[in-house]
């Protein structure tokens, strides 16, 4: 089973800025600056943050410029990362299913998009591919995330899960081209049966009744 990539690291979270209201109470300030960004993709800290621990302000004290009021900090601190990368195998619950493609959720947070292979048809994805609520293995592609830091990952389906489902492509369409040819009777009444059934009638009924004479006249 894929598993969780976390990571717990010490970085330097970087620059913050602080409303005036959190004068005297930076840490609290801190503390929900960092709240506002758990489960976001950060470009610093290069992967998803879930939780922190053990802020450190660098340097004595903040700052404020100008007239501003803002408090200008830099910070770090222990984060636990989600970070996911290309080539890892991870683990979806499929929440979403397309022509096209399929959508899973990892671990219950992030979303995930898996296209449907070009081998496979659209038949055999629809009757043979994932199922809603089944859990599904497949390879990180790619790694987006939109404005408001919210992640999608891009994957495709593994070797084995391809192959199993040409497999069962193959095998549905040798049934069907092989069904004229295996001996087997067809549901589908005999035209020349029904024919025959339809003109056989009785020995009894087949015989010509006997003529009735004609009277002579004398």
């Amino acid at each position: 089973m894929a598993k969780l990539r976390l990571q717990k690291t010490t970085h330097q979270y970087g620059h913050i800025e602080l409303p005036p209201m959190y004068l005297r109470q930076e840490r609290t300030g801190i503390q929900e600056e960092l709240e506002g960004e758990l489960l976001k993709f950060s470009q610093s800290l290069e992967g998803v943050p879930l939780a922190y621990e053990n802020i450190s302000i660098l340097g004595h004290h903040g700052s404020i410029y100008d007239d501003s009021g803002y408090i200008h900090m830099n910070i770090e601190a222990n984060f636990i990362l989600f970070q996911p990368e290309r080539g890892q195998t991870l683990l979806g619950n499929v929440n979403k299913l397309g022509v096209s493609h399929v959508g899973c959720l990892v671990h219950g947070c992030f979303n995930a998009s898996i296209p449907r292979p070009n081998l496979v048809s659209v038949e055999t994805w629809r009757d043979a591919g994932p199922r809603i609520g089944a859990e599904l293995e497949f390879e990180v592609t790619a790694l987006d995330a939109d404005m408001m830091g919210v992640l999608l990952i891009r994957g495709r389906l593994n070797r084995t899960m391809v192959q199993e489902l040409l497999a069962m492509a193959e095998s549905s369409e040798s049934g069907v081209n092989g069904s004229d040819s295996s001996g087997y009777l067809s549901d589908k009444p005999s035209t020349k049966r029904k024919l025959e059934t339809d003109t056989d009638v009785p020995s009894s009924l087949s015989e010509e009744a006997p003529k009735s004479k004609k009277k002579r006249k004398i």
